[in-house]
């Protein structure tokens, strides 16, 4: 086996291992018998099938690394899904309802551990752990090419409009708890039926005089 080829195989299974250590904690996280707080490397290794050595070898930073990682991986999928979408689906108002439902989607799969990460918000932009392909750049993205068929639409506007919205609502959505009910109505069909709203109330805030496309 060339060089090359050695470098591509460890590297898989680098990925793999650090896959499996990422779905390990997001179980944890959502094992509703084990206490967020008595989460740690020995336990994610162990839910993994792994060396606690292992671990820390792919979170050298704790706890931090592991939310950073959930988010990078499920971003990861986001853009996957939506790029799918895209490929299949040329137009950019379709593909902002899409992007910001796959998102939910993914954000409700994660459950309880996209939380806890949340909750780590500014500690993870501190230490460099968030997710690769700033999530929001991406959305500017998907707002140009609207811009660019709805000619009126400013694009970053349009983007900062929709990123508040959505950041409000999982803002709710991570305060969620049945026992208490203010917070019990944020629950994830809710959050669903929020973030369907989000590209029309967008635009009616800043573009009032545009006639939103519709389907047939």
């Amino acid at each position: 086996m060339s060089q090359d080829g050695r470098s591509a195989r460890a590297k898989n299974i680098y990925d793999e291992a650090h896959k499996n250590l990422v779905n390990s904690a997001i179980e944890l996280f959502n094992n509703p018998d084990i206490p967020n707080e008595k989460i740690n490397l020995t336990l994610i290794a162990k839910e993994a099938g792994t060396s606690v050595a292992t671990a820390y070898n792919h979170f050298p930073e704790n706890l931090i690394d592991v939310f950073g990682s959930i988010f990078n991986i499920a971003f990861e999928k986001i853009v996957e899904a939506v790029t799918e979408f895209n490929n299949v689906n040329p137009d950019p108002h379709d593909q902002l309802k899409a992007y910001l439902e796959i998102q939910t989607s993914v954000c409700i799969e994660v459950g309880n551990a996209v939380r806890e990460a949340f909750y780590q918000f500014r500690e993870i932009l501190i230490s460099d752990k968030w997710i690769k392909g700033e999530p929001y750049t991406f959305l500017l993205g998907i707002c140009n090419d609207y811009a660019e068929k709805y000619k009126d639409v400013d694009a970053k506007a349009l983007t900062d409009d929709i990123f508040v919205f959505w950041n409000g609502n999982i803002y709710l959505w991570m305060r969620y708890n049945p026992e208490f009910e203010i917070w019990s109505k944020f629950n994830d069909e809710w959050l669903v039926s929020e973030m369907s709203k989000i590209v029309d109330k967008a635009l009616s805030v800043s573009y009032t005089h545009l006639t939103l496309p519709t389907k047939a």
